[in-house]
Formats: C-alpha cells, structure tokens, sequence
C-alpha cells in the first residue's frame, strides 16, 4: 500500500515514512530479504478527532498521534525489529497474526507472507502500530506462543508455516 500525503485542519502530513520499503535481515548467515508495506490503522484511529479516510469500504480518522509515532516504524524495523518477542496468535477471521510490545509501550500488529516460487523473500504488512496506555494492555494478545522474531522470519522464510 502506498500512501499519499494527508491534509488535516489545514495541515500536511508527510506519508513518505510509511511508503513500502524493502530490507535485507541477516539471519543464520543467510540474507532474508523483506518488503515491508504498512496498513492505515498505522496512522488512524475511531476517536473521531481527525480527518474520516475511507480506505477499502472501512472509516477511519486520521490521528495525528498514530502519525507522530509511525514516523519511528521504519528505524525500528532496520535497527531492532530482529530482536523482538512475538506472540502468535489468531485475528477475528482467524488469519495468523503477529503481535509484539516493543520496549516503549508500542504496539505492532502484522503479518508475515511468503510469496510463491521465492527464495528467502517475505512480505510484511504492519496492519496497526500504536502507543498502548496502561489500562489497554489487558485487551493485547499475549496468550499464544512467544519467539524471537529472527528465528520466525526464518522460519517463514523456509516455507514453514507456524
């Protein structure tokens, strides 16, 4: 998904850090290559406080406070997403997610495609990323199964679904 620039109560937002971006992991010594594309609960929120976006039949509004903190998504992706704890868990469609709780009290919610006939090449989409209060960690997804984020990259990587 590529995103345009969005203009809320007269003001720009830049969309240029969340456009799709491809980067190469190091993992077991191999070279895992990823193309990352991000959702737009990344950036929107039903608080109602900024610009309705319809985006695929669902309504949103922009949030300027999802925006201010996406900025830090793609350095977290190429400077510490290998060393994060993931838990597995199941969507409301029962699609495998990804849930992790960086070290800050954010939150990132994606999925890890392998695309056909590729070698050591994935797909991620970050479906939402967003600053959790205290009192929403209790509605997060910590029951499932916990693993380094390397070594389910690589995994998914080798075609085995987890």
């Amino acid at each position: 998904m590529s995103w345009t620039d969005i203009t809320d109560n007269g003001r720009v937002y830049s969309m240029s850090h969340l456009q799709p971006f491809t980067h190469v992991f190091k993992i077991d010594e191999r070279d895992i290559t990823v193309h990352f594309t991000f959702g737009f609960h990344c950036f929107t929120d039903e608080k109602g406080d900024g610009k309705l976006i319809d985006n695929r039949g669902e309504r949103r509004y922009f949030s300027p406070a999802r925006w201010e903190a996406s900025k830090e998504l793609p350095a977290w992706i190429r400077e510490r997403m290998l060393e994060a704890r993931v838990t597995l868990y199941h969507d409301h469609k029962k699609q495998r997610r990804y849930f992790c709780l960086d070290l800050y009290d954010y939150a990132l919610f994606f999925q890890i495609t392998k695309p056909d006939n590729t070698v050591d090449t994935l797909k991620v989409l970050v479906i939402s990323a967003y600053e959790v209060d205290q009192w929403g960690r209790s509605g997060l997804p910590h029951k499932g199964p916990h693993h380094n984020l390397s070594w389910v990259l690589a995994q998914r990587a080798q075609g085995i679904k987890l």
